[in-house]
């Protein structure tokens, strides 16, 4: 009996010694994650103005008691969910983008200091919400399938990841996309007919160029937090394969154009990030398999974007309507220039996204008229006079008179006359007339010859 008395104590001993150590390991533990909390939440209490991105002006609360901590790849993650005010929402402008999670997610470096990056979860269905609170970047459910994206709040670098069944899809290196396929991501309401946004955040794209811009690596490696090496990357410059009178007219733009073309060609020279790489095609088409005059497309993870001009089209149209075809494509690789860069001390580039911000619907030529229009007008006016003189020439013989203003913004407007474009839609019906008569009237009657065939 009282050796069943003394291994009942021995036992009991034994449980409250294990029971302890537990709850102090427990403790632990708690202490641990409550102390690498504070350290974060004191990091940003003190650094917060040094972090950029309009999403601060809709945070209501960061949820400090839910915050997430992850053993990444590149060591150990803080993730601090945040709600937006107002019941506001974010999505993309096509609203395929659903059941938003907000996170704050902090990254401690050797130098005790964070990288923090504001990071979006996505479902591709409305009815697949994430209810899973522990849901994260580290964390991505089996059965997910959706869009995660990654924003460094220190450089403005956005990376997009996309999941099916919860595994990483790694994107086609091949893959090209006209402006409207770029993944643009909003802020704003979800109403019965839809989305409305009212706050551009920022556009997918424009990938790493350096190590200390790559993203966190997802699950142990590969895709986006590979090494991209050490070499020296190309000067960014125009790269012309063009061929025929397309060459001709660009070359004359190149070395000729007014302070307008100057500057817009100047951003891809020099300490550029992207280049354009411009090329010719017998025939061009859209998505939709309709002919067009030119495209400009951006190839997914490159800085190149690439412009295709129509041999068909450009050898059946004037030397200044061919002109204005090229300059109207370089103003679309300066406009995702300014989407996708970075770089955060472009002013520029952020006043034009203040503006794109504004449109719905077409909203790459809507910010074009808006913004380039004209600029557009003046460059073909100095360029007809100055460079295809001959031309210029034969059009005062032919009327007696110099063109007015009237014909060149005519022919800036070509190209942006579609449904939605809202600064041709406020145009009255009789201006909106007018324009088409001068175009159709007189600008299809200039001279179609190549100056360079001579």
């Amino acid at each position: 009996m009282r050796k069943i008395t003394l291994l009942l104590k021995s036992f009991t001993l034994l449980c409250f010694l294990l029971l302890l150590s537990n709850c102090g390991t427990n403790e632990i533990e708690d202490n641990s994650t409550a102390s690498a909390v504070n350290e974060v939440k004191n990091w940003y209490r003190l650094h917060k103005n040094e972090l950029n991105s309009p999403i601060f002006e809709y945070i209501d609360a960061l949820e400090w008691e839910n915050a997430i901590i992850s053993d990444g790849a590149d060591g150990v993650v803080i993730e601090v969910p945040f709600t937006l005010q107002s019941q506001l929402q974010s999505s993309n402008e096509k609203a395929s983008l659903f059941n938003d999670h907000h996170r704050l997610m902090f990254l401690k470096n050797d130098q005790n200091k964070f990288r923090v990056f504001y990071v979006q979860i996505f479902t591709d269905s409305k009815q697949s919400n994430v209810d899973n609170n522990n849901f994260n970047y580290y964390n991505i459910n089996e059965n997910f399938d959706g869009k995660v994206f990654l924003q460094d709040l220190s450089n403005g670098v956005n990376t997009q990841l996309q999941f099916k069944d919860g595994n990483k899809v790694l994107p086609s290196q091949t893959a090209k996309m006209r402006e409207e396929a770029i993944t643009c991501v909003w802020i704003g309401w979800w109403k019965e007919d839809g989305f409305h946004p009212i706050q551009l955040l920022y556009c997918e794209g424009g990938g790493p160029t350096g190590e200390e811009d790559i993203p966190p690596s997802y699950g142990g490696g590969g895709g986006a937090g590979s090494n991209p090496g050490t070499s020296t990357p190309a000067k960014p410059q125009i790269i012309d394969n063009l061929t025929g009178k397309a060459k001709c007219i660009n070359n004359l733009l190149n070395q000729n154009g007014n302070s307008f073309i100057e500057k817009l060609l100047s951003n891809f020279e020099g300490n550029a990030k992207f280049n354009i790489v411009i090329g010719s095609a017998d025939k061009v088409f859209n998505s939709d398999n309709e002919e067009i005059n030119g495209k400009t497309t951006y190839t997914v993870g490159s800085n190149d974007l690439q412009i295709l001009i129509s041999s068909s089209k450009i050898e059946s149209i004037s030397s200044l309507e061919a002109a204005r075809l090229i300059l109207h494509e370089y103003i679309h690789a300066d406009m995702l220039r300014k989407l996708l860069t970075t770089d955060i001390n472009d002013i520029e580039a952020a006043n034009f996204r203040e503006v794109y911000s504004r449109y719905a619907g077409e909203q790459y030529h809507s910010a074009m008229a808006n913004q380039y229009m004209s600029s557009m007008k003046e460059a073909l006016k100095d360029f007809h006079k100055n460079v295809l003189r001959e031309d210029f020439d034969k059009y005062v013989n032919f009327y007696g008179e110099e063109p007015n203003d009237e014909l060149y913004e005519a022919m800036a407007w070509n190209g942006l006359k579609e449904v939605d474009v809202v600064a041709w839609d406020n145009l009255t019906p009789e201006k909106k007339a007018s324009i088409n008569a001068t175009f159709n009237n007189v600008a299809k009657k200039l001279t179609q010859v190549s100056l360079c065939s001579k």
